[in-house]
């Protein structure tokens, strides 16, 4: 199972000790949207928790900064943008646009 960082993603029920678990890893969550996993959160930990509870490993995806399109599997870990977007002439205008629209509603 793949899960997104910094997205919010939804669990079957896992019990109170794993939801505590979870929470001591920085996992966070909301009734409305479910959990996510942040810079904040012990990210070993969590995708730990996740394995043992969910009886299957539990990985890390990563979306493309500009075109919120999954990085995949053979893309290089600390990469942000996927290989589509980076040939594009206009990458560095598309990314700096993004970056202010995020700054922008902080």
């Amino acid at each position: 199972m793949r899960i997104a960082s910094s997205k919010w993603f939804s669990l079957p029920r896992l019990g109170k000790d794993t939801f505590s678990d979870l929470m001591k890893a920085r996992v966070k969550y909301d009734t409305k949207f479910g959990f996510k996993i942040t810079s904040e959160t012990d990210v070993p930990s969590a995708l730990s928790i996740l394995s043992r509870a969910l009886d299957q490993t539990v990985e890390l995806e990563s979306f493309c900064f500009i075109c919120d399109e999954p990085l995949g599997e053979i893309d290089k870990p600390g990469l942000i943008i996927c290989s589509e977007c980076m040939g594009r002439e206009d990458a560095y205008a598309l990314y700096t646009i993004k970056f202010a629209s995020l700054v922008e509603n902080l």
